[in-house]
Protein backbone atom coordinates (compact mmCIF):
# COMPACT_ATOMS: atom_id res chain seq x y z
CA UNK A 1 0.00 0.00 0.00
CA UNK A 2 2.94 2.38 0.71
CA UNK A 3 4.52 1.38 -2.52
CA UNK A 4 0.92 2.65 -4.17
CA UNK A 5 0.95 5.79 -2.41
CA UNK A 6 4.37 6.81 -2.96
CA UNK A 7 3.74 5.76 -7.37
CA UNK A 8 0.96 7.87 -6.82
CA UNK A 9 2.83 11.35 -4.98
CA UNK A 10 5.52 10.88 -7.74
CA UNK A 11 3.50 11.05 -10.15
CA UNK A 12 1.17 14.19 -9.41
CA UNK A 13 4.63 15.87 -8.44
CA UNK A 14 6.21 14.83 -11.52
CA UNK A 15 2.99 16.04 -13.49
CA UNK A 16 2.58 19.08 -11.49
CA UNK A 17 6.08 20.45 -12.38
CA UNK A 18 5.47 19.47 -16.07
CA UNK A 19 2.33 21.55 -15.73
CA UNK A 20 4.10 24.25 -14.03
CA UNK A 21 7.17 24.27 -17.00
CA UNK A 22 4.42 24.08 -19.79
CA UNK A 23 3.18 27.84 -18.09
CA UNK A 24 5.90 29.34 -17.78
CA UNK A 25 7.50 30.12 -21.20
CA UNK A 26 10.72 32.27 -20.81
CA UNK A 27 11.17 34.26 -24.49
CA UNK A 28 14.74 33.85 -25.42
CA UNK A 29 14.65 35.09 -28.93
CA UNK A 30 13.17 37.98 -30.90
CA UNK A 31 12.00 35.45 -33.43
CA UNK A 32 10.26 33.38 -30.15
CA UNK A 33 8.60 37.13 -29.27
CA UNK A 34 7.36 37.38 -33.25
CA UNK A 35 5.86 33.58 -32.87
CA UNK A 36 3.76 34.41 -29.96
CA UNK A 37 2.39 37.71 -31.64
CA UNK A 38 1.46 35.88 -34.75
CA UNK A 39 -0.32 33.33 -33.28
CA UNK A 40 -2.16 36.17 -30.88
CA UNK A 41 -2.99 38.73 -34.26
CA UNK A 42 -3.30 36.54 -36.64
CA UNK A 43 -2.90 37.43 -40.24
CA UNK A 44 -0.86 40.47 -38.88
CA UNK A 45 2.70 41.86 -40.68
CA UNK A 46 5.38 41.38 -38.04
CA UNK A 47 6.94 45.64 -38.52
CA UNK A 48 9.67 44.87 -35.87
CA UNK A 49 10.63 42.86 -32.57
CA UNK A 50 13.01 44.91 -29.81
CA UNK A 51 14.27 43.39 -26.69
CA UNK A 52 14.28 46.22 -23.79
CA UNK A 53 15.12 46.24 -20.14
CA UNK A 54 13.79 48.52 -17.67
CA UNK A 55 14.46 48.05 -13.88
CA UNK A 56 15.53 44.80 -14.37
CA UNK A 57 12.75 43.62 -16.19
CA UNK A 58 13.72 41.82 -19.78
CA UNK A 59 10.77 42.54 -22.32
CA UNK A 60 10.26 42.13 -25.84
CA UNK A 61 8.10 45.01 -27.68
CA UNK A 62 6.54 43.54 -31.55
CA UNK A 63 4.97 45.87 -33.55
CA UNK A 64 2.58 44.64 -36.13
CA UNK A 65 0.26 46.01 -39.24
CA UNK A 66 -2.94 44.28 -39.97
CA UNK A 67 -5.28 46.19 -42.16
CA UNK A 68 -6.14 49.92 -40.73
CA UNK A 69 -4.90 48.34 -37.39
CA UNK A 70 -1.09 49.21 -36.05
CA UNK A 71 -0.30 46.51 -33.32
CA UNK A 72 1.92 46.79 -30.12
CA UNK A 73 2.65 44.22 -27.79
CA UNK A 74 4.86 43.62 -24.81
CA UNK A 75 5.84 40.35 -23.11
CA UNK A 76 7.91 39.65 -20.63
CA UNK A 77 10.94 37.38 -21.07
CA UNK A 78 11.22 35.63 -17.89
CA UNK A 79 8.05 33.76 -18.28
CA UNK A 80 6.41 35.02 -21.61
CA UNK A 81 3.18 36.86 -20.69
CA UNK A 82 1.44 39.26 -22.63
CA UNK A 83 2.00 42.21 -20.10
CA UNK A 84 0.41 45.20 -22.54
CA UNK A 85 -1.12 45.37 -25.41
CA UNK A 86 -2.42 47.87 -28.11
CA UNK A 87 -4.00 48.26 -31.33
CA UNK A 88 -5.04 52.05 -33.00
CA UNK A 89 -6.88 52.79 -36.54
CA UNK A 90 -5.02 54.24 -39.19
CA UNK A 91 -6.65 56.51 -41.45
CA UNK A 92 -9.94 56.76 -39.51
CA UNK A 93 -12.01 59.36 -41.36
CA UNK A 94 -14.35 61.36 -39.32
CA UNK A 95 -17.82 61.53 -39.34
CA UNK A 96 -20.73 64.10 -39.39
CA UNK A 97 -22.03 64.25 -36.01
CA UNK A 98 -20.45 64.34 -32.15
CA UNK A 99 -22.24 61.65 -30.05
CA UNK A 100 -21.91 62.71 -25.71
CA UNK A 101 -19.63 62.15 -23.55
CA UNK A 102 -22.55 59.80 -22.01
CA UNK A 103 -22.90 57.88 -24.90
CA UNK A 104 -19.00 57.22 -24.86
CA UNK A 105 -19.07 56.32 -21.29
CA UNK A 106 -21.77 53.65 -22.40
CA UNK A 107 -19.72 52.47 -25.10
CA UNK A 108 -16.31 51.94 -22.77
CA UNK A 109 -18.46 49.88 -19.85
CA UNK A 110 -19.66 47.57 -22.68
CA UNK A 111 -16.41 47.35 -24.37
CA UNK A 112 -14.75 46.52 -20.72
CA UNK A 113 -17.34 44.35 -18.92
CA UNK A 114 -16.03 44.48 -15.07
CA UNK A 115 -14.15 47.67 -14.87
CA UNK A 116 -14.64 51.21 -13.37
CA UNK A 117 -14.43 54.26 -15.35
CA UNK A 118 -11.64 56.74 -14.06
CA UNK A 119 -11.77 59.30 -16.18
CA UNK A 120 -13.14 60.60 -19.50
CA UNK A 121 -11.70 63.34 -21.40
CA UNK A 122 -11.65 65.11 -24.85
CA UNK A 123 -9.18 65.96 -26.69
CA UNK A 124 -9.77 68.99 -28.68
CA UNK A 125 -6.91 69.07 -30.70
CA UNK A 126 -7.21 65.46 -31.67
CA UNK A 127 -10.84 65.95 -31.92
CA UNK A 128 -11.46 62.57 -29.80
CA UNK A 129 -12.38 61.14 -26.81
CA UNK A 130 -9.58 59.67 -24.01
CA UNK A 131 -11.31 57.39 -21.33
CA UNK A 132 -8.94 55.66 -18.74
CA UNK A 133 -10.61 52.23 -16.91
CA UNK A 134 -9.24 50.23 -14.31
CA UNK A 135 -9.98 46.39 -14.04
CA UNK A 136 -8.98 44.03 -11.57
CA UNK A 137 -5.54 43.32 -12.84
CA UNK A 138 -5.41 45.89 -15.54
CA UNK A 139 -5.33 49.62 -16.68
CA UNK A 140 -7.16 50.11 -19.98
CA UNK A 141 -7.51 53.08 -22.20
CA UNK A 142 -9.39 53.44 -24.72
CA UNK A 143 -9.58 56.42 -27.69
CA UNK A 144 -12.98 57.22 -29.70
CA UNK A 145 -13.36 59.63 -32.65
CA UNK A 146 -16.36 62.45 -32.46
CA UNK A 147 -18.56 60.05 -34.15
CA UNK A 148 -18.20 57.16 -31.26
CA UNK A 149 -15.94 54.75 -33.41
CA UNK A 150 -13.44 53.06 -31.31
CA UNK A 151 -9.85 53.88 -32.78
CA UNK A 152 -7.51 53.12 -30.00
CA UNK A 153 -7.73 50.25 -27.43
CA UNK A 154 -4.58 49.66 -24.77
CA UNK A 155 -4.08 47.28 -21.65
CA UNK A 156 -1.48 47.57 -19.70
CA UNK A 157 -1.43 44.58 -16.30
CA UNK A 158 0.09 46.69 -12.91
Amino acid sequence: MNKKVIAIGLALSIGGISAVNAQAKKITSSSQAEKMASEYVKGATVLFVEEDEDDGVWTYEVDMKKGSKKYELVYQASNGKLIEYKWEKTGHKKGNKKVSEKAIRSQAGKKVKNAKIIEVDYDMEDAEYEVELIGKSKKYELGYSEDGTLISYQWEKF
